[in-house]
């Protein structure tokens, strides 16, 4: 079972009852071959599989694709057969032995242009015999063959890429039923963009001094590729990865079970054992007093989900022990919701929002909206916290703040943020505009982007990470943050 999103993707698109062509276009360095022995790995098993490279050495790409020397053709395994080309279609190679005998093509290349010339297409272009034979082979099985680069094969024999490239599409793929992945030197548009069945480019950008990886499916014959065409992906330790658009659900059952820490008097932990990655102390507990700045850099709704997710986690995770957490968010409601469904109703007792309300609940601050001062005393915190245990945590959202008490918020927050140090952790969640006044409270600092429909996370700018799902036993979203290289 395949567990990446874009090798799902072309694997169902080979696996189709007929030949396909797919073209894999990009600059050097963005990992086309990574990317086409990622793919025929994953399909080798069912496929009988073949690797044609101009490359004089195999051996960097052996280090992590071990296999590739059991079904390369490259100048240095490359042994001259003395089986002639059967089972699969040459009409068009011939044609070509035809036309270089008559020197009509590449007159420095027919041995001196002297047309009559008899020759062997064999000993002439030992690449392609050697494919011939690989598809006549297993013409019955659906062979998969990953040339590359079709632009070095073509020039190493002075030939036309595009007439190559014609030859291969016609008797392989169309005649034979062979899938064929070609692997282009150039990301620019080319006439056999419209001739293949599948096209892909892949590149990389510099956004915000992070390197960014990114395959854009052109075009993708009998497949859906989704709501987007646009894929993130990275290459760690040499290998390929791609990464999941997955949205954020949680159960609609009660959870029961919770990771039960060893307790410490002086930390809180932020709930989401992942975000260790992201902090100097390389783990997911933060010291008593400590401010935790969550950073929305981009408005996008993926941004929300996510940023949300991580609040939820935080109070799941501290409420589910015992610990009093007060939410002072404008996503507050929708978490209401989500632990009321879900959670203990015994947990629930440590957990208390702040909104403007008339209603009396043991579990509901009610505030005035003149000033953040009045409305949030440290006596009216441990009031309501009196029945949970410290530490605690205290989570404010800079909109909530902003569109209750306008921009005098920012003074009043400074007063709040101290005088509740010495009983628990302080979390921000700030927009850009607000987060840049405000940024120096904080001890720990997570920016979250928003880049082609994926949530990015960072503190420094030492590492990027894409933010995806993963769902626990009981259904309930972590948040798994894989680095991009």
């Amino acid at each position: 079972m395949l567990n990446d999103v874009l090798l799902e993707i072309f694997s169902e698109f080979l696996k189709q009852p007929f030949g396909n062509s797919l073209m894999i276009k990009g600059k050097p360095g963005t990992g086309k071959t990574t990317f086409a022995l990622e793919l025929l790995d994953s399909i080798r098993s069912e496929s009988p599989a073949y690797y044609i490279t101009t490359r004089f050495s195999n051996d960097p790409l052996k280090a992590k694709f071990p296999w590739v020397s059991e079904i390369s053709s490259s100048p240095k395994s490359r042994n001259k057969s003395s089986e002639p080309l059967e089972g699969a279609f040459k009409e068009n190679l011939e044609r070509l032995e035809r036309m270089i005998e008559e020197g009509k093509v590449s007159k420095s290349f027919a041995f001196g242009g002297e047309p009559g010339l008899v020759l062997n297409i064999e000993e002439i272009l030992p690449e392609l015999e050697a494919l011939y034979s690989f598809v006549g082979k297993n013409i019955n099985q659906k062979p998969v063959v990953v040339v590359d680069s079709i632009e070095a094969l073509a020039e190493k024999y002075d030939l036309d890429a595009g007439l190559l490239f014609s030859i291969i599409q016609k008797d392989l793929v169309e005649r034979s039923g062979a899938n064929v992945i070609m692997i282009m030197e150039s990301d620019l548009d080319s006439p056999l963009d419209y001739y293949s069945d599948g096209v892909i480019q892949m590149n990389y950008n510099l956004v915000n001094n992070f390197l960014i990886r990114t395959v854009t499916i052109s075009k993708l014959r009998g497949v859906s590729i989704g709501s987007s065409p646009v894929y993130l992906y990275s290459l760690e330790t040499g290998r390929f990865h791609s990464f999941r658009r997955d949205p954020v659900n949680y159960p609609i059952q009660r959870i029961r079970n919770v990771r039960k820490p060893e307790e410490k008097q002086f930390e809180v932990s932020v709930g989401t054992a992942e975000l260790s990655k992201l902090f100097p102390s390389g783990n997911d507990r933060m010291p008593l007093g400590s401010v935790l700045m969550i950073h929305r850099e981009t408005e996008a709704n993926t941004v929300d989900m996510y940023v949300n997710m991580l609040k939820n986690n935080l109070i799941k995770y501290n409420i589910s022990n015992g610990r009093g957490v007060i939410d002072i968010t404008s996503s507050s409601y929708e978490t209401s919701k989500i632990l009321v469904s879900s959670m203990d109703p015994e947990w629930l007792k440590n957990y208390v929002t702040a909104e403007r309300t008339d209603k009396t609940s043991p579990f509901v601050i009610n505030i005035g909206g003149k000033s953040m001062i009045e409305d949030f005393p440290r006596e009216v915190l441990d009031y309501y916290l009196t029945h949970s245990k410290k530490p605690y945590a205290y989570i404010f959202s800079t909109d909530f703040l902003k569109f209750t008490y306008g921009d005098s918020f920012f003074g009043d927050l400074s007063t709040i943020i101290n005088s509740v140090r010495p009983t628990g952790i302080i979390v921000i969640i700030a927009d850009n505009e607000e987060y840049k006044k405000i940024y120096h409270y904080a001890t720990n600092t997570i920016h979250v982007n928003d880049i082609n429909g994926y949530v990015m996370m960072n503190s420094n700018t030492a590492n990027l990470y894409v933010a995806s799902i993963e769902h626990d036993a009981e259904k309930w979203p972590e948040t798994k943050l894989s680095i991009v290289v």
